[in-house]
């Protein structure tokens, strides 16, 4: 017989199950390809308990496991733990070897640690809850070590690398260097048959920053070189390689594919913990870098002299220190928009040039690398920073993106007796001031960054830097000058007319942000005018502004030691001691959560 006709829900029914099943799984597709919001990146200090120190320096002290969870580092002679879910280290026994340990490195599960024990030269492993540890394999002091897999790959200087099985037996020597070459620091790619580690030769004291970063395909032997000076090269999944040059880790774009690094290298990490002694040991830097993007190192000086920090001063005498280690400062300067600083400090026998954050949120940045780079000095967007360097042999004036994104630019080329200091940017960005130096002579001169044309401005010539600088409407010019007696400030209309006018006897003028006052430093102290340049050029008494311990002493060969932030205070710097709790030199180390968001 005929079916009777269904009703008409159930004929409509399948229809709306259906459309609901299509909106839902169409939902969660659109919610599973929505973007993704980056993890904070957030930093903390652990500082190592009282009494303890850290030991065996000279190799690697820390090191933290591949999922992040635990910290492995060598103080008095022993290993000690520290789960990032606790607030504090524990022994690991097992571990308290007299002679000493050295290179703690964790197995892929994190469930052991290996290192190398002073008293019976061997490699041993133990886990992490403690025991008796069990040795690996005889090997002598590793020049670095890593755990990939079951194997373990070290180290040994001018005998090459080595590996062995984690589970134990004897070493295989599988890449051997030249006569004069030391091996440092073996990783094996994710490919399981190419080394990554370093190369040097020679025994100075900079032979680690001289070294190269390569690749070694095994088993056919053939050596590439990636990097050319640096050492202590990590691969980490981003990526990206991550190394040390000075006590700076760089990174650059790495594809473990075509074994080819991409791009420039850009600094990550400043004041990062080298090797006691690098002419007799190891390339190593303290840092230790998980497969989920936690890193922790040590931190050391970011300057081999240590002779000052820098601070904020404001006008009722409240000093501000910055965070940042003791170094030898120079020519601090204030971004434009306030938030950022640029400073030269002293690196044994070069200068390099630094970024750094005021609010501290990250670690100062390397802008410059090779040679003395000095007297930096922001453009009027603060986008650019030019310098003096002598990179190339002569003292000419160069131009360089503040965030590294690119090389730096030679923007003049001044002769073997000549040169160039730069002094201040246009706040139309399209002129510099600079002063040339020459028979000990200054003169002051404008660039055109246009057609990059030099000529002299306003006939200033002085015994003393000039110290010039555009007032912030672009119209006037101070600087100092000795050509009609004592130094003194001037100011004089830009373009120049030939009018000239004197403000004091004096050096260092700094306009403030609006224009109103121009700060000066004389007698050993520091003083501030109101000016006024609208109908005509008028200026106000002085008025002496307390310095705190600021160092504002200003000498004939350098520029200006202070400047002024948008909001009037005042950057300088000051004695390390002013200091003491900014830049404690306490065993310390700096764990960073999610650093791979700020690597990327």
């Amino acid at each position: 017989p005929p079916a009777l006709p269904r009703p008409w829900w159930q004929r409509v029914m399948p229809i709306g199950i259906t459309a609901v099943v299509f909106a839902v799984i169409g939902g969660l597709a659109v919610w599973n390809v929505r973007p993704v919001a980056p993890l904070p990146v957030m930093r903390s200090v652990f500082t190592l308990p009282d009494g303890q120190t850290f030991t065996n320096a000279g190799r690697q002290v820390v090191a933290i496991s591949p999922s992040g969870a635990q910290i492995a580092y060598v103080a008095n002679s022993q290993l000690y733990l520290r789960a990032m879910s606790e607030l504090e280290a524990r022994p690991l026994s097992g571990t308290e070897i007299k002679e000493g340990v050295l290179n703690p490195v964790f197995s892929p599960d994190g469930q052991s640690v290996a290192f190398w024990s002073a008293a019976d030269q061997t490699i041993k492993r133990i886990g992490v809850s403690g025991g008796a540890p069990v040795t690996v394999c005889e090997a002598t002091r590793p020049y670095g070590m890593s755990w990939q897999g079951d194997v373990i790959v070290f180290g040994q200087g001018s005998a090459g690398i080595s590996r062995v099985s984690a589970s134990g037996g004897k070493p295989e020597v599988i890449i051997r260097v030249d006569h004069g070459e030391v091996a440092h620091g073996p990783q094996i790619l994710p490919d399981g048959k190419t080394v990554l580690f370093t190369v040097t030769r020679g025994t100075g004291s900079d032979r680690w920053d001289k070294a190269q970063i390569v690749v070694h395909r095994l088993p056919s032997g053939e050596r590439t070189t990636l990097i050319e000076g640096g050492s202590d090269a990590r691969y980490v999944p981003t990526g990206h390689l991550v190394y040390a040059l000075g006590n700076v880790l760089l990174a650059v774009p790495f594809d473990p594919g075509r074994l080819e690094v991409r791009g420039g290298a850009v600094a990550v990490v400043q004041g990062v913990r080298r090797a006691d002694t690098p002419e007799v040991n190891s390339g190593v830097a303290q840092v230790g870098l998980s497969t989920t993007g936690s890193l922790v190192y040590v931190a050391g000086l970011e300057s081999t002299t240590g002779t000052g920090a820098l601070a904020l001063l404001d006008r009722k005498g409240n000093l501000e220190p910055l965070k940042l280690s003791p170094g030898s400062y120079e020519t601090p300067r204030v971004s434009p928009d306030g938030r950022r600083i640029a400073y030269s400090n002293a690196l044994g026998n070069e200068h390099a040039i630094y970024v750094h954050e005021l609010s501290g949120s990250s670690s100062p940045r390397r802008l410059t690398f090779g040679g003395r780079n000095r007297f930096p000095v922001w453009s009027a967007d603060g986008v650019r920073l030019v310098f003096q360097s002598d990179r190339d042999g002569d003292l000419a004036l160069f131009s360089q993106r503040a965030d590294g994104t690119d090389s730096a630019e030679r923007l003049t080329k001044p002769n073997s007796e000549t040169s160039h200091i730069p002094e201040s940017w246009s706040p139309s960005s399209d002129t510099l001031l600079f002063s040339e130096l020459k028979n000990s002579i200054f003169s002051l001169w404008t660039l055109s960054l246009r057609d990059r044309k030099a000529e002299p401005f306003g006939g200033v010539t002085s015994a003393v830097m000039p110290q010039s600088m555009f007032s912030p409407d672009g119209q006037w010019v101070a600087y100092r000058s000795t050509d009609l007696g004592p130094s003194a400030v001037y100011v004089q209309p830009f373009p120049a007319t030939g009018a000239k006018y004197q403000i004091a006897t004096g050096a260092a003028p700094v306009w403030s942000r609006d224009g109103k006052e121009i700060f000066v430093v004389a007698n050993g102290q520091l003083y501030v005018f109101s000016i006024t340049t609208r109908p005509s050029l008028t200026f106000g008494n002085r008025t002496v502004i307390g310095t705190a311990g600021l160092r504002i002493v200003s000498s004939a060969l350098t520029t200006k030691p202070f400047d002024i932030t948008p909001d009037g205070r005042i950057l300088g710097s000051v004695a390390a001691e002013q200091t003491q709790s900014a830049t404690s030199t306490a065993p310390r180390i700096h764990v960073v959560l999610n650093w791979f968001e700020e690597l990327k």
